[in-house]
């Protein structure tokens, strides 16, 4: 906590570039010692499409990214200010407000790429009060994290869900607000699917999102956030999926299509920013 007290200090008194130029040095050494140990990235095969040039120096600079990335929220009651606004880019915002005027639920779908735990933060900076749901329990989320959540606008709003909170998860829904949820966590087989990603590779994408905006009749957004370095994001929030393929479960797969193809160009432009739980669920089709 005092880590927390210091550097939210330091922001009010610094320009984000000077903040951010205090931190460097210090994500930059934590970068160093961990790269040493460990890889940033699950040594499997991946499709051509996403290979990047790999070494120890990208994985450096992707680990430097991620812990002052994480600093970023520290500030949820910050990041509507003028000098943190500019930051991020928001590329397809009438989706939700048109959701909202509607009064239509909300589901975002992501994918563990960029900058994607910051996703529910930045739309609450622009007075959208997104919610993340997470796995394990409700009781069991860390100290400094529930201490953050008391900064977040509509701090009465809640900010995450869990497994065990269905029914708050419902009605949080039914008032217009977006529940941000992954797609490539879950450890069922048979909560997933496998949707077509590239030639010779499909993706197992879980189904929970699909069945809770088809439950709820809600729209289905993909969101991408991202990390264009330095403090930059460009969150993109695509196109609804379609309704029809979310009225019955033989629709799931197109709708799984359909928000792949949203992300795909993102994930193409900066394929070193997937992360471990994507390139999981990435597997090889069988040969017919």
């Amino acid at each position: 906590m005092l880590r927390l007290r210091i550097i939210r200090l330091l922001e009010r008194r610094l320009s984000v570039q000077n903040l951010y130029r205090v931190l460097l040095p210090f994500a930059w050494v934590r970068a160093l010692v961990n790269t040493a140990f460990k890889n940033y990235r699950p040594c499997v095969p991946v499709p051509e499409c996403l290979e990047a040039a790999w070494s120890p120096r990208l994985n450096r600079r992707l680990r430097l990214n991620g812990y002052l990335n994480d600093v970023v929220d520290f500030f949820p009651d910050r990041l509507a200010k003028p000098k943190w606004r500019e930051r991020c880019r928001i590329n397809g915002l009438e989706h939700l407000r048109c959701a909202r005027q509607n009064g239509r639920p909300i589901v975002l779908v992501f994918v563990h790429f960029g900058a994607f735990g910051s996703i529910r933060t930045w739309l609450r900076s622009v007075g959208i009060p997104a919610a993340s749901f997470l796995g394990g329990r409700s009781g069991n989320r860390r100290k400094i994290k529930v201490h953050l959540d008391r900064y977040f606008p509509d701090p009465d709003i809640p900010t995450t869900f869990c497994p065990d909170q269905l029914r708050e998860v419902v009605a949080f829904l039914a008032v217009g607000n977006p529940l941000c949820i992954a797609a490539d966590v879950g450890k069922s087989d048979d909560k997933k699917i496998e949707v077509p990603f590239c030639d010779g590779w499909h993706f197992r994408m879980n189904t929970g999102a699909l069945r809770l905006a088809g439950r709820q009749q809600a729209e289905l957004v993909p969101a991408t956030l991202i990390d264009e370095g330095g403090w930059h994001f460009r969150l993109e929030l695509g196109r609804p999926v379609p309704e029809e393929f979310l009225a019955t479960d033989a629709g799931w797969p197109r709708a799984g299509k359909y928000l792949l193809d949203e992300m795909m160009p993102h994930l193409l432009a900066h394929p070193e920013q997937c992360k471990s739980d994507f390139i999981l669920c990435l597997k090889k089709t069988a040969a017919a």
